[in-house]
């Protein structure tokens, strides 16, 4: 079920209306049950993989903390030494890193195989909608129980709740257990505010969607897939232009995941934080996609920086377990977005971009000691700018093949001319002069209410105002989306690009 439809808007009112009719009590069963319909929707077949994720990562949980809570009864019954309890202990943490590995193997092999054969096209295979995002958090909960971090959940039907959450099936965000599960199962009762405030989001997404990401997303496709066409200035207004898209497209998706949920009282963590005011690569990483970045930092990262082969590489230089971890996750986060070359060139890239920023860290400081104007704050516009062009350059690794990627790049510094936007050629992208306003005042309007956010949310900004101050400006967003929304007769919504990955 797409979240930008007339279906999915029937199916939320319904949701909500019923949500608030039943007892405290069964709020939770509802959301389940509702959450079971949602993934229906696309067939009896899109249930069969997130049912297994479930199942198997429910049972060997269970499994690792019976195993667990024995192996704690006998020390303590036995009164083992030192050297008996050290002894017991590592013959319980292979039991429970063997039942890990098997469901690692098990759910992670699934994802891998659907996705390589959906990339490859090699057999009609159905992609379940939001396979990376339910995997990547079952197999979270799965290593933080094998950590002993916290108690398996002994219910099944709770812990499918968690898998299955409607809102977040669709493109994340990737939540941890102990945290989402005190918002899943409380009584929620109905909070006039917090549903106005949801609701209030849900729009916005919608703006930035409709307005923005569908608006470009056409044009943007015409430029990038079409290189040998368009070089040069188009070159630029491509990567640039893909950046935006990109942006309002999953980031309007958050808001309305996240406001679809607050609409029933569940908070969900958040996913950007203003990632263009980032001065640094790594700064702008930390505020993009925040709940998979904290994912993988936490369950691969940490894991491998300290394993024995980091170690052993330490004995060479210090820095090497940094840079192995840092090159392992940049080529995982490569592969989640998609089994192909371009996306594993993408993710390494970044990787590169990333150490190499690391070792010249020692040469900034000197710099901003040194130079007064490196703390002034124009110098900081500079390296924020300077930061989105690098962050947009290297998602042309993701359209772009990686030898296209440099010559594209040659032809923006030395074939740039303004003269190409004016014999024709931008006519054949399809923006009009009254696209091209909307555009304008759409991202200005997006740029605004990112900076207003930095103080205090838009939405209490609004809550403040009178009451007919208020409803002006939500109708007036309305009306923007409604009157200046990417649709029309025979619309067919596109989908958010990040469902594919």
């Amino acid at each position: 079920m797409n979240l930008v439809s007339y279906g999915f808007l029937g199916f939320l009112a319904l949701v909500l209306a019923l949500y608030y009719v039943v007892p405290r009590r069964f709020q939770w069963i509802f959301l389940l049950a509702a959450s079971c319909v949602f993934y229906l929707s696309g067939g009896p077949v899109y249930l069969l993989y997130p049912l297994i994720t479930t199942v198997t990562t429910w049972f060997l949980a269970g499994n690792m903390g019976r195993i667990s809570a024995a192996s704690k009864a006998h020390i303590k019954e036995q009164k083992l030494d030192r050297e008996q309890k050290k002894a017991y202990q590592a013959v319980t943490k292979r039991k429970l890193r063997r039942r890990l590995v098997l469901g690692l193997l098990l759910n992670f092999g699934i994802l891998a195989v659907l996705k390589f054969m959906n990339e490859a096209a090699a057999v009609g295979w159905i992609l379940p909608l939001g396979i990376s995002y339910y995997t990547f958090q079952s197999m979270g909960y799965l290593i933080d129980v094998s950590r002993g971090k916290y108690e398996p959940e002994p219910s099944l039907p709770r812990f499918a709740l968690f898998v299955s959450f409607f809102p977040q099936m669709v493109s994340g965000p990737i939540s941890r257990f102990d945290v989402l599960k005190k918002e899943l199962f409380s009584e929620h009762p109905l909070d006039g505010q917090q549903l106005s405030f949801g609701l209030q989001r849900v729009l916005w997404g919608y703006f930035k969607k409709l307005v923005i990401a569908d608006r470009l997303g056409p044009a943007v496709s015409m430029i990038t897939s079409s290189p040998e066409t368009y070089g040069g200035i188009y070159a630029i207004l491509g990567m640039l232009g893909y950046t935006l898209q990109l942006y309002a497209d999953f980031s309007g998706c958050m808001d309305i995941v996240l406001g679809v949920s607050q609409c029933m009282g569940i908070r969900l963590p958040e996913n950007f934080n203003r990632p263009f005011g980032a001065e640094s690569l790594a700064e702008l990483w930390r505020r993009w996609h925040m709940t998979l970045t904290q994912w993988l930092r936490e369950y691969i990262f940490f894991p491998v920086s300290t394993s024995r082969f980091s170690k052993w590489l330490s004995r060479f230089n210090k820095k090497a377990p940094v840079y192995a971890a840092n090159i392992t996750v940049w080529f995982v986060t490569g592969i989640w977005h998609g089994v192909t070359w371009r996306f594993v060139a993408w993710g390494l890239a970044n990787g590169v971009v990333l150490m190499i920023s690391q070792e010249l860290t020692g040469w900034y400081r000197k710099f901003h000691k040194r130079f007064a104007f490196a703390d002034s704050r124009g110098y900081g516009c500079f390296r924020k700018l300077r930061t989105g062009l690098l962050f947009s350059w290297l998602l042309s690794f993701q359209y772009y093949s990686f030898g296209m990627v440099f010559v594209m790049t040659g032809s923006m510094i030395a074939g740039s001319r303004i003269g190409q936007l004016f014999d024709g050629s931008f006519a054949a992208l399809g923006l009009t002069g009254p696209d091209l306003a909307v555009l304008a005042v759409g991202i200005l309007l997006m740029y605004l209410v990112s900076r207003l956010k930095e103080s205090k949310d838009v939405r209490q900004i609004l809550a403040e105002k009178p009451l007919a101050v208020r409803y002006a400006v939500i109708f007036s967003l309305f009306l923007l989306v409604l009157v200046t929304g990417t649709y029309g007769h025979g619309y067919d919504a596109g989908t958010f690009i990040y469902n594919r990955f």
